[in-house]
């Protein structure tokens, strides 16, 4: 089935199959691919190879859009949980959640008896560049619910499982989104980059305590900061 591309100057791009931003771009121009990063598809933050399935208005992300910052952070979030996991050994690792803010992104970690203090930042920034300089490709993939909370059960991130169920509890959902790069998986709904390759500066910050989900009843956990 073929699929009709609405772009931001008004014109009409048809294709004769299901088709991603990347591809758009290229359709385009070289030049234009790759400066790309993601796209707005009908208001919706895209990933770059995440395909379209039916007739949009589209609008490519490139390099130096605010948009762009979105994609990058979430990515970032999710380089810096892999890092501790290298670090600190997977089993010890529980994580929460690793939003984007305004000026950078953090993660909110269970790390048990360990304690992340600002001397051990440089450590998890070198991890961090050797996982970008791996180059990893960034997949998005998308579960039942139950399969999901199987996974997370497997993995031993309560954290996750919690939040699976209180989407169920809350939306009904049916499935969730996953990102995987390398040997590390992480619920999320993106958007993100297409590589860790792509990113080319960053910086933690900080570190500080934030109870799970802001309750002071709950689990103290340790939030790095990073930008």
């Amino acid at each position: 089935m073929g699929i009709s591309i609405k772009l931001p100057d008004g014109s009409i791009r048809e294709y004769g199959r299901r088709m991603t931003p990347a591809e758009i771009a290229r359709d385009i121009s070289e030049g234009l691919a790759r400066r790309t990063f993601g796209a707005v598809v009908d208001e919706e933050l895209w990933d770059l190879e995440r395909p379209i399935e039916s007739d949009a208005s589209v609008r490519l992300v490139l390099d130096k859009d605010p948009e762009a910052a979105v994609f990058f952070r979430h990515t970032m979030s999710h380089i810096l949980a892999q890092a501790v996991m290298r670090i600190y050994g997977k089993e010890k690792v529980k994580l929460a959640i690793g939003p984007t803010i305004e000026n950078g992104f953090y993660y909110d970690i269970d790390l048990g008896d360990i304690r992340i203090t600002e001397e051990d930042l440089p450590k998890i920034e070198s991890e961090m560049n050797r996982i970008i300089k791996e180059d990893l490709t960034v997949e998005r993939f998308e579960l039942p619910v139950s399969d999901a909370v199987a996974l997370m059960k497997k993995e031993d991130q309560p954290y996750k499982v919690e939040l699976i169920e209180d989407l169920i509890k809350d939306t009904g959902a049916k499935t969730v989104t996953f990102y995987k790069q390398g040997e590390f998986v992480d619920l999320c709904r993106g958007p993100h980059i297409s590589s860790t390759g792509k990113v080319k500066y960053f910086k933690l910050t900080s570190v500080s305590g934030a109870y799970w989900r802001g309750d002071e009843k709950n689990k103290m956990l340790q939030r790095v900061y990073g930008t």
